[in-house]
C-alpha cells in the first residue's frame, strides 16, 4: 500500500468509495474543492497497482488546527491497518505545517469509527445537536499533537 497527496484524476474513484462508505451525500466537486484549500492535507491510499482504496480529507481552518471532512476507506480493504496509515501520514503532515489541533465530527451510533479514533489519540469533548442533514446528532471528537523530544 501506499500513501500520496490526492491527485484530481482519483476523483471519480474517491467518489464511489466516499458513496459507498458514508451516509451525508457529498458532491464531487468537493474533493476539488478541499484539495485548492490544503493541497496537503487530501490523502489518498492505493493499493499496489496504484488504485485508490481510501481517502482523507482535511482542512486548515487555521495556522494551528485541522478539521477532518471526510475519510472512508474500501470495504474490500477495511480493518487492513489503510485507515490507521492515512491517520498516521496526517499527524506528521500537521506537524510539519505547525498543526497541534485535529477535529472531527463523528455520528454517536458508529462505535467502530469512534473506537477507531480513541485508539488514535482522539477524545470525546462536545455534542453537537442536529449536526448532520438529517437532524442526527454528532460526537465532536479532538486530537491535541504533541512533538515527542
Amino acid at each position: 500500500m501506499m500513501i500520496r497527496e490526492y491527485d484530481p484524476s482519483d476523483s471519480e474513484r474517491l467518489y464511489e468509495i466516499l458513496c459507498d462508505s458514508l451516509d451525508e451525500s457529498f458532491r464531487q466537486e468537493m474533493l476539488s474543492y478541499f484539495h485548492l484549500q490544503w493541497p496537503k492535507g487530501q490523502i489518498v491510499a492505493c493499493d499496489f497497482s496504484g488504485r485508490p482504496i481510501g481517502l482523507l480529507f482535511v482542512s486548515k481552518t487555521d495556522s494551528s488546527h485541522a478539521r477532518i471532512m471526510m475519510f472512508a476507506v474500501d470495504r474490500d480493504h477495511r480493518s487492513f491497518g489503510v485507515g490507521s496509515k492515512m491517520l498516521v501520514h496526517l499527524k506528521h503532515i500537521a506537524m510539519m505545517n505547525g498543526i497541534i489541533h485535529i477535529s472531527l465530527e463523528v455520528r454517536p451510533s458508529n462505535m467502530r469509527a469512534i473506537s477507531f479514533y480513541k485508539r488514535h489519540g482522539f477524545v470525546a469533548t462536545e455534542v453537537l445537536r442536529n449536526y448532520y442533514n438529517n437532524g442526527g446528532d454528532a460526537v465532536k471528537m479532538d486530537l491535541i499533537l504533541q512533538l515527542n523530544i
